[in-house]
């Protein structure tokens, strides 16, 4: 797995170098060699030379390996025993053009042996494509979509966390993983269907047919009905029915024929005319025939002798109430409707009753007042003491 890359710091001699090489002045931008230190270095961009620098190696090789991110080999075969800390990059001309450090040790080598060293290096933003690193033919560096080099592989954890970037998915490692993905994965049957199972062979799905006498029998609930099945059951329909059986009518239907041909059974319908005289009786009245000749109905009552009334379908009110109690003297009255009016009242009416069936006077009922909700009465006696037998009266209103 790669290293995690570098993060160098230009050097303010450096990064003038590169502005003016960008301005187009005739600047040499190579990282010709690599500065060794093994010192504890405090990095700044104000270094001008690496301190402690005890070895300068131009034996090296870089690539762009992404968009900030350059590979770069350092080689010293010489026969040194050494330690590294830090490293600065040298342009050509001997700018200290970026430095690194860090207080552990990158690398140790010794006296019989060949340093390689191998750095991801990250440089400031879209700064890499300006910059060149000398020879690379010998490089390996880390692979990526767009750079040939070196991978790790991924084993089959890895492969089935797949949450890892850097390492490549063998043929092997992807069988397993495709392997245990439909191993797990079953196909399931239901309704008519029946089989099924793992993923990890092959799966059959079976919807059986039922056959002619099933399909004729209708009791078998498992099974599939085909288009010749069903054929076969419509021929038997039609064979069952006798083409000379007749549909007969009575009564207001009329249209009664034989099955040779499509019958139609037809009720005629009463016209306004046929509703209003009413002799007719071969056809059927229609609530519009009934609202066109001019048929009201009840929509509400309440027939009670005490407080009643009846609602018709035009709006017609009719209501009526009885006052108890014996009539003494001249009063007037206030009468209260059951069923308050919509519109208008057309008057009241009253009748006085006399049980004792007196002569000694009679009163008369008149009306004083009228509203939507009730009405005041003044009953007026002919007799001079004013007194009449018991008995109260009744009385009638309508309105809508």
């Amino acid at each position: 797995m790669p290293a995690p890359a570098l993060r160098l710091v230009l050097t303010e001699a450096g990064i003038a170098r590169f502005t003016a090489a960008q301005l187009g002045q005739p600047i040499d931008l190579s990282v010709a060699r690599v500065g060794l230190t093994a010192a504890v270095v405090a990095v700044s961009p104000t270094l001008t030379a690496l301190p402690g620098e005890f070895r300068r190696v131009a034996t090296l090789s870089g690539k762009q390996v992404g968009r900030d991110v350059a590979h770069l080999i350092v080689r010293d075969e010489a026969a040194l025993a050494y330690q590294v800390r830090g490293v600065g990059l040298f342009l050509a001309d001997g700018t200290l053009f970026a430095v690194y450090a860090q207080a552990d040790p990158i690398v140790g080598k010794s006296i019989g042996s060949t340093m390689l060293l191998a750095l991801d290096i990250a440089f400031p933003a879209n700064s890499t494509a300006a910059i060149s690193f000398g020879d690379t033919n010998w490089l390996n560096p880390p692979a990526t979509e767009d750079v040939k080099g070196v991978v790790e592989l991924a084993t089959d954890d890895e492969v089935t966390a797949g949450a890892d970037a850097s390492r490549a998915v063998t043929p092997r490692g992807l069988a397993r993983r495709i392997a245990a993905l439909f191993a797990a994965r079953k196909v399931l049957a239901a309704g008519l269907a029946s089989g099924g199972g793992a993923l990890s062979d092959d799966v059959t799905i079976t919807v059986t047919s039922a056959s002619a006498a099933e399909v004729d029998a209708g009791t078998v609930a498992t099974k599939a009905v085909t288009p010749a099945a069903l054929a076969n059951l419509l021929a038997s329909l039609a064979n069952s029915v006798r083409l000379t059986r007749r549909i007969n009518t009575s009564g207001l239907a009329i249209g009664g024929q034989s099955l040779a041909t499509d019958p139609t059974i037809t009720v005629p319908a009463a016209t306004v005319d046929m509703t209003k005289v009413g002799t007719v009786d071969s056809s059927a009245v229609t609530p519009a025939g009934l609202k066109g000749a001019g048929f009201i109905y009840v929509v509400r009552s309440q027939l009670s002798a005490q407080n009643g009334y009846r609602q018709w379908s035009d709006g017609f009110i009719e209501q009526w109430g009885y006052v108890d109690g014996a009539i003494t003297g001249e009063p007037a009255i206030n009468i209260v409707f059951p069923l308050p009016f919509t519109t208008e009242c057309f008057g009241v009416e009253g009748t006085v009753r006399n049980t004792a069936q007196s002569t000694s006077g009679s009163h008369t009922v008149q009306e004083v007042s009228v509203s939507l909700n009730g009405a005041v009465v003044f009953l007026q006696s002919d007799n001079t003491t004013t007194q009449d037998a018991a008995g109260g009266f009744r009385w009638r209103a309508t309105g809508r």
